[in-house]
């Protein structure tokens, strides 16, 4: 086993001389296999070694008995330890996660507080195959099928190549004990029904699993990571016409640089979008994707509120970061056919001779009220384009108002009130475009 360890080590330059490694100690088989290999290996390594022992508080005095044994073991080794008690089941209720997700991201959030180089956890090869079988049977892509990655930012797993049978003769050589957690001899969790059920039942089918397992996922990692690389090249680029599998890592990639949840379903809208006409996607967290010319520029969307900018005369006015609105004057006889439907124009026309005062471009205010034109009813702008709209497309609203209030809004057209009728002679015309600029 120490071999396979140094092997590790070494094929993926987990650690480097000089560096602190900290061990993740829960006192059973794998990880004091794993603290005593790595002490074995410092001299060789030229690391630094200490380790960590969180207490989860869930199993009352197993719990205890678990930090006692971890602190007698370090102590007769001479390995600094550092213990943490938190309440596992507190934290995972406080995130709406269960007891089991959440005391593994409580694990990993101690993880990065703590002051070492490398963080070495105890995962083996057989927490590899049931992983892989989890992620089976809950839908996963490549990704996914590459298993438990040996490293992941300072998370090394030196472990990886070995089984648990592998790990107890390397205990037992060395008259090493070590403690076992009770809930990991019950199928209470989903990890310990794959162990106990599907684990054997592979074994049987195949007498080289979970061996056979590390090889194809190792094998996935590669082709894995060859693709994100690739995809990597087309970041800024127009999309539409690369593979799928590089456009969908390009999605993928853009959402993770800003720390965004990707979800198959997120993922396939801005594909769509990118395939089709474009648009924007509210992504939550106050951030838009905008998707133009098969690009994608993911941004901030502020709220901008323009206070009273008169329109005095036709032209272009910059409303938002990539909104212009361009109002115009125009004869009614000189509107195009194509603008009048049933003897009505278009909801972004307006009769200029009803409007009452100055005309100010704003954006939505709280209380504005609108009748639209050929409604029968006043309603607030708010409500209407909650109907009409994302979250995110209706924080900014594009609003023409006079001294009576709004005349139109952006997504509503005209109010009744300024509405062409037959006798209108002078309309004000109003287009929003998309900026060059994003």
């Amino acid at each position: 086993m120490l071999s396979k360890v140094k092997s590790a080590v070494e094929r993926y330059d987990m650690i480097k001389k000089g560096e602190a490694v900290c061990c993740a100690l829960s006192g059973g088989a794998d990880s004091v296999a794993l603290l005593i290999a790595l002490q074995e290996l410092s001299a060789e390594l030229g690391a630094g070694l200490s380790a960590v022992h969180i207490n989860h508080m869930l199993r009352g005095e197993e719990s205890d008995r678990d930090e006692e044994f971890c602190r007698e073991l370090c102590k007769k080794r001479g390995i600094p330890l550092t213990v943490i008690r938190k309440n596992a089941a507190a934290f995972a209720h406080s995130m709406g996660l269960s007891v089991e997700t959440g005391a593994r991201e409580m694990r990993y959030q101690i993880f990065s507080e703590l002051a070492a180089d490398k963080i070495a956890t105890a995962h083996n090869l057989n927490d590899n195959a049931e992983t892989l079988i989890f992620r089976f049977a809950r839908g996963t892509g490549l990704r996914g099928l590459a298993g438990i990655p040996p490293v992941r930012g300072n998370i090394i797993r030196p472990l990886l190549w070995c089984s648990r049978e592998e790990i107890e003769t390397f205990l037992a050589a060395r008259d090493q004990s070590f403690v076992t957690d009770s809930t990991n001899l019950t199928d209470d969790y989903t990890r310990n029904r794959i162990r106990h059920k599907i684990m054997p039942e592979m074994a049987a089918l195949h007498g080289a699993f979970p061996g056979c397992v590390t090889a194809l996922t190792a094998s996935f990692a590669e082709d894995e990571d060859f693709l994100t690389s690739e995809a990597e090249k087309y970041k800024g680029k127009d999309l539409r016409d690369i593979h799928p599998a590089l456009r969908k890592r390009v999605i993928i990639s853009c959402l993770k640089e800003h720390k965004l949840e990707v979800t198959a379903a997120r993922a396939a809208e801005i594909d769509s979008a990118l395939l089709g006409e474009g648009g924007k996607i509210d992504l939550g967290r106050g951030l838009t994707a905008f998707i133009r010319n098969g690009k994608i520029i993911v941004r901030r969307e502020k709220e901008v509120r323009i206070n009273e900018l008169k329109i005095l005369r036709d032209g272009e006015y910059p409303f938002s970061s990539d909104r212009i609105v361009t109002v115009s004057k125009v004869n009614c006889e000189k509107m195009n056919s194509t603008e009048i439907v049933n003897k009505k124009l278009t909801t972004d026309t307006l009769d200029y001779d009803k409007i009452n005062g100055d005309v100010v471009l704003r954006n939505r205010l709280r209380g504005d009220r609108i009748k639209p034109a050929g409604s029968a009813h006043t309603r607030e702008l708010r409500k209407l384009l909650q109907e009409r709209l994302p979250f995110g497309e209706r924080r900014v609203c594009a609003v023409l108002a006079d001294r009576d209030g709004v005349i139109w809004a952006e997504h509503v057209g005209a109010a009744e009130r300024v509405a062409p009728d037959e006798n209108t002679g002078l309309l004000m015309k109003i287009n929003v475009t998309q900026s060059d600029k994003i």
